[in-house]
């Protein structure tokens, strides 16, 4: 569900006013209300969502009020339907018309914005901006020039460093923040429609658990619909990218210069090396290796140990490189 802390809400509307917005036609109830969007997996009666070929399986078990759907003639006609040529295109239009402020965030503030009466505990260098919807815990220090963003929540002991900006984001105790570090950042989102694209609104949050450190200069992406979330006792070094939606468990170390793209999970106490990438929407288990500058393109199971491009199991990638050394040396000897 949207957390409207950070996002306003503009809806309900009816499911006929819904296919009036996307000149689509519809199938059910035309006064069903219909209050917010969320996906498919954990959409409820007063929701709409959009189903594609990836999640059509979600189709019969979710209980979603209002489906997005391209193709039905293999799906029962029993519910709220609106059919469209992009489910994913007119989610993301949707998304817009439910929250019309969240397309691109505000970053203007003005000095009556800025909070007031913060503890004494807190330690603040100058130009330090914290939005008066903000709360900061006790005996927290922020460094020169960061922004904390309206909503944000920052619990106690927790030490941010120059050039930080966090935004859309819930923060647990004891987390150190490096500098020019960015979190709640916009995700990559946008869908093609023909000669068009639409951006998908990004309407969901960084939750950051306790005990956590980020390494300068990494950005973190909020999740477009649903989190992005980091739990306990993380460590992610500097120049690390996570995109919107990536969860990690506990005890991941990360090191530098990794990109993990949107959606992705990873289980807990697993270990990144630098210079890896891994694609959106896969499963990465639990006591997971990971070597430096390997390339994930597929799920991995729980303790696995993996490197080399595209990923294989540390071993084969060995024996494999092993080979390909010998015949160029055999090709030499010819």
């Amino acid at each position: 569900m949207v957390d409207k802390t950070f996002y306003k809400n503009a809806g309900p509307f009816t499911l006929s006013k819904i296919s009036e917005f996307l000149n689509s036609k519809y199938s059910g109830n035309k006064e069903k209300i219909i209050s917010d969007i969320a996906p498919v997996d954990d959409a409820d009666q007063n929701e709409i969502c959009f189903v594609s070929d990836k999640y059509k399986d979600f189709y019969n078990i979710s209980d979603a009020g209002a489906f997005i759907i391209k193709d039905s003639k293999q799906l029962t006609n029993e519910k709220n339907i609106i059919f469209s040529n992009n489910p994913h295109f007119d989610m993301a239009k949707v998304a817009a018309l439910f929250y019309p402020e969240a397309d691109y965030p505000k970053f203007s503030f003005d000095t009556i914005d800025c909070i007031k009466g913060l503890s004494k505990s807190i330690r603040l260098s100058s130009n330090v901006f914290i939005h008066k919807t903000a709360s900061i815990g006790d005996n927290c220090e922020i460094g020169c020039n960061s922004i904390i963003g309206p909503g944000v929540k920052i619990g106690e002991n927790c030490l941010i460093g120059d050039n930080v900006s966090i935004y859309f984001s819930i923060v647990g105790e004891n987390v150190k923040i490096y500098q020019g570090v960015k979190i709640g950042s916009e995700g990559f989102g946008f869908i093609m429609n023909e000669n068009t694209f639409k951006k998908i609104p990004q309407l969901g949050r960084v939750i950051i658990g306790n005990n956590v450190e980020i390494g300068a200069n990494s950005t973190i992406d909020r999740g477009s619909i649903g989190d992005t979330e980091i739990n306990d006792y993380c460590m992610i070094d500097n120049i690390v990218h996570l995109g919107h939606n990536v969860k990690l468990g506990q005890k991941c170390v990360i090191a530098a210069m990794t990109g993990i793209s949107g959606s992705t999970t990873i289980g807990n106490n697993v270990m990144i090396g630098g210079q890896v990438g891994i694609s959106g929407h896969l499963k990465i288990g639990n006591n997971v290796k990971i070597a430096a500058k390997t390339g994930i393109m597929k799920n991995i199971d729980d303790n696995e140990v993996i490197a080399g491009y595209p990923s294989e199991k540390i071993f084969d990638w060995h024996r494999n490189t092993i080979i390909l050394k010998n015949l160029r040396q055999n090709d030499k000897k010819k």
